[in-house]
């Protein structure tokens, strides 16, 4: 038997690895309690990272847009 948590026992088993730019890495920010009430209610998403991201991602397409970027 493996000694890793993950996978099966037949070679190939389990997920697939993602490289690490495909991995989600954390980051802590602070915010006052006003922000964080924001962001559960416009962000998008199934709990407060998902929304918080998804906020991020929005505003930032918007600024590359209006700054010529792709």
């Amino acid at each position: 038997m493996s000694k890793h948590n993950w996978g099966g026992v037949r070679k190939g088993a389990g997920r697939a690895p993602l490289s690490e730019n495909e991995r989600k890495k954390g980051a802590k920010i602070y915010i006052t309690d006003n922000i964080k009430k924001d962001i559960m209610l416009y962000g998008n998403g199934k709990n407060f990272s998902e929304k918080t991201v998804e906020i991020i991602e929005c505003e930032l397409k918007k600024r590359k847009i209006e700054s010529g970027e792709k």
